[in-house]
């Protein structure tokens, strides 16, 4: 199972202020469900929150794993509840049907802090903005090898692999 991390960064590493996005670019938005579709992707629960609050509900065509150290949480059909990374990667293998499938991590700033020692590929779309914000995307170091690079408009759509 590949592990992914999916992420739209700006300049300045923001990935979020007050639980949303601090952009819109249905181009990233396009490509994210593009990528995630059919597969499950994990998040935090602010995370899941906000986007259920969003969309009334889970991402659709998705299996979406929720990571909370709560012992319990009340999730609607399409959602599970993991409490831990090792959790986490569990709930998303039983969802795959092929074991070289990818699960896709996508967020916030503590889950992937948590995910990027484990991932193998990380998809980021490079904001062309510094917005002010609360959230930011790990520093990733110089371990990682820029694959691939695809502009589209303003926005770069960026492949990194160990």
């Amino acid at each position: 199972m590949r592990v992914a991390l999916v992420a739209a960064v700006a300049d300045n590493g923001v990935i979020g202020v007050d639980g949303e996005m601090p952009w819109h670019y249905p181009a990233d938005l396009r490509r994210f469900k593009q990528l995630t579709m059919g597969h499950p992707v994990v998040m935090g629960r602010r995370t899941y929150e906000s986007i259920a609050d969003r969309l009334d509900g889970p991402l659709p065509g998705r299996t979406n794993v929720v990571l909370s150290r709560r012992e319990t949480l009340d999730l609607p059909a399409g959602a599970v509840h993991a409490t831990g990374v090792e959790d986490a990667l569990a709930v998303a293998a039983e969802a795959l049907d092929d074991d070289r499938a990818a699960v896709y991590v996508v967020g916030g700033e503590t889950v992937y802090e948590q995910f990027l020692d484990r991932a193998d590929e990380l998809l980021l779309t490079e904001i062309p903005e510094a917005p002010d914000g609360d959230t930011y995307f790990p520093d990733f170091g110089d371990e990682w090898t820029e694959l691939d690079r695809e502009t589209r408009g303003e926005l770069a759509f960026v492949t990194y692999r160990r």
